[in-house]
């Protein structure tokens, strides 16, 4: 009986000790599952918090070297301060003279405060020598790495850069309607390809002028040549030359052989341009504040003479105000004497014919305006002075 007993109690204590050990075994599988969760939640937050790989092109990497070389330039700790100025600069341009080397220039001909960049790029390594006008101020090398790291997040404001680089490449690349109207008024007088250069730098006067009237640039180069009106639409540039007391003669280029000749010629032109407009400017500006008295009558614009023949016109009674702009052409030519010839075609009081001859007129040598009286029968005659005070107003 009592061995009875004591087997039995053994036989409590084995399946206590059993239901011990399978509590044990499961408690580390609860662990192991907890584990897998926390293990799979940790790469999804690692996965999250990742940031794409940016590259940047050459041009945008070349842009961030020339941010660089402006913020050191002008003390600019700022990247977003440092691109809005750049993006105001009228001619900045990234151009490509040799296969890894670079230029980034605020303008095409540096000055001292213009700012100018040479960029070498081997593999990571970029070597950069930056300038104020034509003075070095920097020699740097960067690690492209390094800097895509640093323009990570102004890729956008990179790419505002070279477009606008981009921009002023393709105008460099081709001329503007002014820069045609100027090659065509230029081939004019050139009769072969080799003389562009020199009648660029020494052909035209110092009276030279352009303006924009009427959708067409007018030139002239003062009393002592005749003017023309030149229009460039769609692929044509024509050019109205004014040839002689009563003719004239149309001349047509294409913008395309204008352009093969004239853009390498195109700083010349702009140079040019500037001045014939400084000086239309200056014109415009003597006809509203001379009087009679401080115009020198020797030495007028042709629009000046033009302007004196039209009022001279309006007064003496034999044109209407109100017809005159709208009907009323004025050629100029040279006569024998070298006195600058004015012939202005329009509708007369009581003549209905809009392109009928409202006479001849010159400036001569002592700057009277004077009006030849044409013979009956062969249709010349000699001149007479008509006025001798320069007409500015009506």
């Amino acid at each position: 009986m009592k061995k009875l007993a004591t087997g039995l109690v053994g036989l409590v204590g084995l399946a206590t000790l059993l239901l011990i050990l399978s509590g044990c075994t499961k408690k580390p599988e609860a662990t192991k599952h907890s584990s897998s969760k926390e293990s799979v939640k940790t790469s999804q937050t690692s996965t999250n918090n990742s940031k794409p790989k940016v590259t940047l092109t050459t041009k945008e990497l070349v842009a961030t070297i020339y941010i660089e070389s402006y913020m050191a330039q002008h003390s600019t700790k700022d990247i977003p301060t440092a691109v809005n100025e750049i993006l105001k600069q009228p001619e900045f341009m990234i151009t490509t003279p040799l296969n890894n080397t670079f230029l980034a220039n605020e303008h095409i001909v540096l000055v001292g405060g213009d700012l100018g960049t040479t960029i070498t790029i081997t593999d990571d390594k970029i070597h950069v020598q930056s300038y104020n006008g034509n003075e070095q101020f920097s020699d740097k090398y960067y690690s492209a790495k390094e800097l895509t790291s640093k323009y990570t997040t102004h890729v956008d404001l990179l790419k505002k850069v070279v477009t606008l680089s981009d921009k002023h490449v393709a105008e460099r690349n081709s001329l503007t309607n002014e820069e045609l109207a100027l090659s065509a008024y230029v081939k004019n007088y050139v009769t072969t390809n080799t003389e562009i250069s020199s009648f660029l730098s020494e052909g035209l006067s110092k009276d030279f002028s352009v303006g924009l009237q009427d959708n067409s640039y007018h030139f002239s180069q003062g009393t002592g040549s005749s003017s023309e009106e030149i229009t460039v639409s769609d692929n044509r540039v024509t050019c109205i030359v004014h040839n002689g007391a009563t003719q004239t003669d149309t001349v047509n280029f294409t913008k395309e052989e204008l352009s093969k000749l004239f853009l390498q010629y195109k700083q010349q032109l702009d140079n040019l341009l500037s001045i014939g407009k400084d000086n239309y400017t200056k014109f415009v500006d003597s006809q509203t504040t001379a009087t009679s008295s401080t115009v020198d009558t020797t030495k007028l614009s042709e629009e000046q003479t033009k302007t004196w023949v039209k009022n001279y016109l309006l007064q003496s009674g034999d044109i209407d105000k109100t017809t005159f702009d709208e009907f009323t052409s004025i050629g100029t030519s040279l006569d024998d004497e070298n006195c600058l010839l004015l012939s202005p075609r329009g509708r007369s009081k009581g003549n209905t014919t809009n392109d009928s001859s409202l006479g001849y007129f010159r400036i001569n040598s002592d700057g009277e305006l004077q009006k030849q009286n044409l013979s009956e029968v062969d249709g010349y005659g000699d001149w007479k002075t008509v006025s001798t005070t320069y007409l500015g107003s009506e």
